[in-house]
This record gives structure tokens, sequence and C-alpha cells, in this order.
């Protein structure tokens, strides 16, 4: 051995024992979860009462109830259920999934585990404020970034205290090859800052031009789907999948490739066929759409013959079972996002509810499903390598609602969109006609969006129960009244 192999191998710090990693990661991670928990819930509610909405737009309507109705209008109900599952659920799942990841692919403790507490508080904080200021009427006015500006800004400020224990964390021990999962990890940590302060800056702060703000906020919008949720999911996608297959992922060059082209093309897919932009801005629009297949590609690829042979959706794994369907929901919409690169379908569904399904399949379908995957696989391990789920059947119930809550939005949304758009094209309908078209599938999904909050609520239900049985060892919650009953019944056979 050379002598500068011997100064590599002296430089590189031991790895830390999995029980180390977990102990370290506990507190600040499982503060994460539950926080996305709560989040998750409320961004269920709020999406179906924006749903049940649709269906009684009179509700809350009377001389009574005036004021209230002025403030839970289906614009204000959508947007609180956008940012209560972007920066709620997915800002707190996705923050404590990189910690623990980082943590255990670098084989060294969480970094600062203070600084991600105060973190999550500022963040929660953050996300509070947003809802509130949204129902007051507060709003940016871009969709799908409705965040108000004192909001954004105590979310940038708690990001940043967690995005200093993570990058510590990935300091502290250095590896010659780094594994994929990472790649994207660290393209989050720095994609939320770049995304939400640049659109901070150029639409609330000094605002450009009204021209300017359109492709502005498409953009932002976007990315935040594409780059930071499509990041955070797929690292765990990337990671889980080899890991409980026990397979090695097949090819780092293909993770690679999948990984900047998603970066480059992420925040320019999608603009609708009607934007009143420039041609040069449609078309590059469209050459993203069209480049975005050999995203679908390299990542379905990849995992397909790393997995080959081995069921994921059928599997008896919760946790593959959930990364399964995430992995099949990111490719759907992958392929959707592609056929976009066809002006005459772009223009069929850009007026109907087809795109709201599809951003809706893009978040619960992929993103939820992948965080819950990872979080059932996670959270128990927190606490030791011999804990499982309190209540282990009822999670098989969280899959089986949000899948098929996923699916109901999905399906129809598409048909029923790809009707209405030809009825528009089409012409001579009625605007009676032409309404009940709109609606019809917005009433189906009412049952998806049901289906979230049961299923989110079982959840919830899940991660206390959990909670309560290991939170303090011997002073938990359910040790005192294990004991308790205990003491009851000897005291009672006496």
């Amino acid at each position: 051995m050379s002598e500068t192999d011997n100064n590599e191998t002296a430089a590189l710090a031991p790895e830390a024992a999995p029980r180390d990693i977990n102990a370290s990661c506990r507190g600040p991670v499982l503060f994460l979860f539950a926080s996305a928990a709560v989040w998750l819930v409320q961004a269920a509610a709020a999406g179906l009462f924006g749903a049940f909405k649709v269906h009684m737009p009179g509700f809350l309507a009377g001389d009574s109830t005036a004021l209230l109705n002025s403030y839970f209008t289906y614009g204000h109900l959508q947007a609180c259920a956008t940012t209560a599952f972007l920066f709620g659920f997915g800002g707190n799942a996705g923050l404590g999934l990189t910690l623990w990841m980082l943590s255990r692919l670098r084989g060294m403790p969480l970094a600062r585990p203070g600084f991600v507490i105060a973190g999550t508080v500022l963040w929660n904080i953050g996300v509070t404020s947003a809802m509130v200021g949204i129902t007051l009427g507060d709003q940016s006015g871009v969709a799908g970034l409705e965040l108000p500006a004192y909001a954004t800004r105590v979310l940038l400020i708690g990001q940043a205290f967690i995005a200093f224990s993570a990058v510590l964390t990935y300091f502290s021990r250095r590896h010659k090859q780094l594994y994929p999962s990472t790649w994207w990890l660290i393209a989050s940590l720095v994609a939320f800052p770049w995304i939400i302060g640049t659109a901070h800056w150029l639409l609330v702060e000094t605002p450009v031009s009204a021209a300017a703000q359109i492709p502005a906020g498409h953009w932002a919008a976007t990315s935040l789907q594409q780059i930071w949720l499509g990041s955070l999911g797929l690292a765990a996608i990337l990671y889980f999948i080899p890991k409980l297959t026990e397979r090695e992922l097949y090819s780092r060059q293909w993770a690679g490739l999948g990984f900047w082209l998603l970066l480059l093309f992420g925040g320019w897919v999608n603009l609708p066929a009607g934007a009143p932009l420039p041609v040069w801005i449609h078309s590059l629009s469209q050459y993203a759409n069209g480049l975005f297949i050999f995203v679908v590609i390299a990542i379905g690829w990849n995992l397909r013959q790393s997995a080959k042979g081995v069921p994921l959706i059928g599997s008896r794994v919760l946790p593959l079972k959930f990364m399964g369907f995430a992995l099949g929901a990111w490719l759907i919409a992958g392929l959707f996002t592609f056929a976009n690169v066809f002006g005459e379908l772009n223009a069929l569904l850009q007026y109907t509810y087809a795109p709201t399904a599809l951003r809706q399949f893009f978040a619960w379908g992929f993103f939820a499903m992948a965080m819950l995957g990872a979080m059932h696989y996670v959270a128990p391990r927190l606490f030791g390598s011999t804990v499982d789920w309190a209540c282990e059947g009822t999670n098989k119930w969280v899959f089986r609602l949000i899948a098929a809550g996923a699916l109901i939005i999905l399906v129809p949304g598409v048909i029923l969109g790809a009707l209405h758009g030809s009825a528009l094209q089409a012409g001579g309908l009625e605007a009676g006609a032409l309404a009940k078209k709109a609606v019809m599938p917005m009433r189906i999904a009412f049952l998806g969006e049901l289906l979230f909050l049961v299923g989110s609520l079982v959840f919830l239900g899940s991660m206390l129960c959990l909670l309560a049985r290991n939170c303090c060892g011997d002073s938990s919650p359910m040790s005192l009244w294990r004991t308790f009953r205990a003491a009851a019944k000897e005291g009672g056979a006496e």
C-alpha cells in the first residue's frame, strides 16, 4: 500500500454503529415525522372541504355565516391544502428523511441536533402563519405558491437551521464515492432556498413586469414539484428499493443521467399551451417535455433492472409496497409530462380538471407514498432494532386508502377531462352542459379526497401510538398504563 493510500485511510473517520446513528437522530427526526403526520391530515381535510364546496357551493352562504364563508372559499381552501401538503407534510417529512439518510449514508451521527429542533419549530411556525394568512386572504397570487411574504422568510430561516445540521453531517466523514441518493438529498437542500428565494424576490419583494410574472410563477411552482419534491421522493426510492430487495443499484451512470436531466428541465415542463407568452417560451417548454422521456427511462430502467424478478407493489414488505406504488406513480406522471410535447394534447387538456388530477396524483401517489413508506421503515428503528409499529395492520390500510384515492382522482380526471376538452373545442354545447362536464371529475375527486383524509388519520393515529409506546422507555404512557393494569389485576387477585 502506498503512502498516499495510508494517509487517505487515516483521514477517513471510523463509521458509527447504526444504533448510535439512530439514537442521534431520534428526537429531531421523530419531531419532524410527527409534524408531517399532523400536517398531512390538515392538507387532506382542507382538500376534502374544498371538494365539498364544489358539491355544495352554497354551504356557509347564509347571512349568519357570511363572514365565515368569506374565509373558507374554494380558492382559500385549495391554497391551504396545497400549502399544508407542500410545506407542512412535504417539508417536515422530506427534511426528516434527509437527516436520517445522510447520517446513515455517511456513517456518522447527526451533527448539531439542537439546530434541527429550532429549525423545525421555525418551519412549523412559518407554515402555520401561511395557513392563517391564506385563510384571511393574504396570498401571493401565484398558483401553487400562495405563501405570504412573512411566511416565506420564516420558512427560509427554519430550513437554513436544519440544512446547517445536514451539511455538517455530510462533511463529518468523507467517502471516495457517494451513493446516488446523496445527490438527490443535497439537491433538495439547495433547491428549496433557490426556488423559494428567487420566487419571493421576483414576485413579492421586487415584482417584475406582469408579462414576466407568468413564466416566473410557472417556473417556481413547477420546480417545487418536479425538482424539490421529485428529488426527495426519488432519493427515497433509489435508497429503499435496492435496500429492501437486497440488490445493488444497477447503474450509477443511469442514475446520474436522470439526476442532471431533471435538474436542467424539471422547472420548464407542463407549460399550458394557451399561456399568454412568447412563442420561444412555449418552444422551450415543449423541448423540456420531450427530453423528459430520458429522465423517465433513466430512472425507470435503472430501478427495473435493480429489482428485476422481485415484486414491488405485490411484496409482503410494506415499505417496499409503498416504494413500488410511488415509483409507478412517478413514471405515469413522467409519461404524461412527455405527452405534453404534443401541442394538440396539451391544448385539449389545459382548461380541464386533468392537469389538477395529474398534480394530485404526483403529490399523493408519488411523493406521499414514498415518504410514508420511508417513515414506516425509519420511525420504529429510531427506538431500536427490535421495535415495530404498535398497530402494524393499520398501516396496510394507509397504503390501500391513499393508493385508491390517487387512482380515483387520476383516471376519471384524465378521461372526463379529455371529454370536457373535446366538447370545448367542438363548440355548440350550452353553457350548462359544459359546466356539468367540467364539474363531474371534480365531484368524483371528492371520494379520492375522502380516502386521503381517512388514510392520513389512520397514519397519524399509528404514529401517535408508536410514540406513546416508546417515547420515554418505562415511563412512556403505554408502559405506565400496562403497569397500572398489572397492579390492578394483582390487587384484585389478592
